[in-house]
Parts: C-alpha cells; structure tokens; sequence
C-alpha cells in the first residue's frame, strides 16, 4: 500500500491534487486544519467509496509540527507540500513574517524531515510570483520562495533516492471574494494559452512531478497558461 500525505488538502489545489492522486491509486492522507474538519471528511468518505484507502491528519501548521507516529508508520512514499495562505503584507509586518514563514517553510521542513526514511518524491506548490513578485504580499512571496530554495536544496541533499520538484502556479481561478472584472479581463488577455486555468491543471502537473517524471529532480515547472514567459517579452 503506497501512501501519499497531502498538506491544504482540502480546497481549491490541494482537493484537486488529493482527488488526482487517489485517481492514480495511491492511498492520501489528507492534512487539514481545524477550520476544515468537516470538509476533510466529507471528502475522505467520498473518496474511500471510490477506490483507495483515504485518512484525515489534522494540524496547525502555523505552530510548531510534530507528524504524529501513525502517520509515520503508514511510511509514506510522497508528499506534496501544498498548505498555504495568502494574506497582504509589507516588509514591517512582523506577525505577518512569523505566521508566512511558519507554515511555508518551517512546517514543511519538520514534515519533511520527519518523513524522509520513506519518502522517494516530494513536491512543493509555490507560486509563479517567486520569480515575478506581484507587490503588496511580501512574506507571502519570500516564504514561498524558501520554499522552493529548499526543495532545490533537497533535490541535491536527498538525491539519488528522493526525487524533489516544484509546481509554481500563476494564473489559475480567481478567488471568490476578488471582484476586479477589469484585473480579471486583462489578465485573460494575457495568456498566450487563451484561458485561465483550473485546479485539474495544477493537479496534473503535481502528479506528473510526484509519480512520473522518473528522471527530472530539482526543477520547478510553471503552471499558467505561458503568461509568464509572455512577460518576459
């Protein structure tokens, strides 16, 4: 039994990225917060009517993580480091850094490091704005961009036996309370793709990455529909 643990795994990416990995046979944990408890075993039952066994791990990763034993004792073979919030901030904004830094990174790093006797792939979601930051969200961006500085860190540290990638996604769907039709309309245009993308687009790249790519380690693929490189013009 091959077992995958999902951080976030309960909204928007992390749902779509447990869903495509159960879909490939793999057993999930799915990791969710307080605030998501409910959700989490909504679709813990749904998915473990569908096919492969589905358990639910609740922490707050903005305090310090332990990954309780019998999670350990399932010996994952995967992790997707996906858990994530996204909230303005400046360079000033201290509480902001703690909490940013503490679940993009130090979170990752005691599950990782807990993990890592059994892991052979691990990928990390970041965001295409680590490399283009957007303004207005400093320790959204920096701590994400550790993130990816540790994973490329560990794809040399981890190798030859754990594979460690990275999926930064760009432009995906909006979220629910950005009502800025303008914002969304030229971002649109922008796409050399010709549409936003969706949630099942994030899935398959992380699933590509996790289980697939075989022989690729220490790179970060960019989801979003090429409007980055269109930027770069």
């Amino acid at each position: 039994m091959t077992w995958a643990v999902v951080t976030g795994a309960t909204a928007r990416g992390g749902e779509a990225i447990a869903r495509a990995l159960h879909g490939a046979g793999i057993n999930v944990v799915i990791h969710h917060s307080e605030r998501s408890r409910d959700r989490a075993m909504l679709l813990r039952d749904e998915l473990r009517a569908t096919g492969a066994d589905v358990v639910t791990w609740e922490a707050d990763l903005a305090q310090p993580v332990i990954v309780p034993p019998w999670v350990l004792q399932l010996e994952p073979a995967y992790c997707v480091c996906n858990a994530s919030v996204y909230q303005p901030s400046e360079v000033g904004d201290s509480a902001r850094a703690q909490l940013d830094l503490a679940v993009h990174l130090h979170a990752n790093v005691a599950i990782l490091t807990a993990l890592q006797g059994t892991l052979r792939s691990v990928v990390a979601v970041t965001d295409v704005h680590v490399e283009r930051p957007a303004g207005g969200f400093v320790w959204y961006t920096v701590s994400k961009a550790a993130l990816q500085s540790l994973l490329l860190n560990l794809a040399i540290e981890w190798a030859p036996r754990i594979r460690c990638n990275i999926v930064a996604p760009g432009t995906l769907p909006f979220p629910a309370s950005w009502d800025d039709r303008a914002k969304m309309d030229t971002i649109g245009q922008s796409i050399p793709l010709g549409r936003v993308g969706d949630f099942g687009d994030l899935a398959g790249a992380v699933r590509y990455l996790l289980l697939d790519a075989n022989y690729v380690t220490g790179q970060v693929l960019v989801v979003d529909g090429g409007r980055s490189r269109w930027l770069c013009g």
